[in-house]
């Protein structure tokens, strides 16, 4: 590359040479800077935004209740399937209505009769739009 300057003197030639090269720098510095501002606003706005919906998982005996609490979408949400990894459930047992107020407790009774050792549990959510979100998964070890 190339540069004409009209400066003469060695001197000058570097002195408008760093300028430039602290001026792109500056710049660079500046860009990066934004990009990371506006990347943990992006950030923190998706994590206290509300979760579609909010509920907790816990084992009883033989059964699996699910308490669900709030969410932008829990007026949304029509039913509720629960899976276990490594268990076929039938669909008597797995798939519930969600509870009519939006919140409250499901209980799938039996769902872990059996079930011994380190599981995932699934529980996903049917909308009334049609579509089927995961809503929890957590890990439970069975005795």
């Amino acid at each position: 590359m190339a540069l004409k300057y009209k400066k003469q003197s060695q001197k000058e030639k570097r002195l408008v040479m760093a300028s430039v090269l602290a001026i792109v720098s500056i710049i660079i510095v500046a860009a990066c800077a934004s990009v990371a501002l506006l990347g943990t606003g992006y950030v923190i706005d998706k994590s206290l935004e509300d979760p579609d919906v909010l509920l907790h998982v816990f084992v009883v005996g033989n059964d699996v209740i699910v308490t669900i609490y709030e969410g932008r979408r829990v007026d949304e949400l029509t039913m509720v399937s629960l899976e276990i990894e490594g268990v076929s459930l039938p669909q008597s047992v797995s798939l519930k209505p969600a509870p009519n107020s939006g919140t409250g407790e499901i209980y799938f009774t039996e769902a872990c009769a059996g079930v011994t050792g380190v599981r995932d549990i699934a529980v996903r959510g049917v909308f009334s739009d049609g579509k089927t979100q995961l809503l929890k998964l957590t890990t439970i070890k069975f005795t």
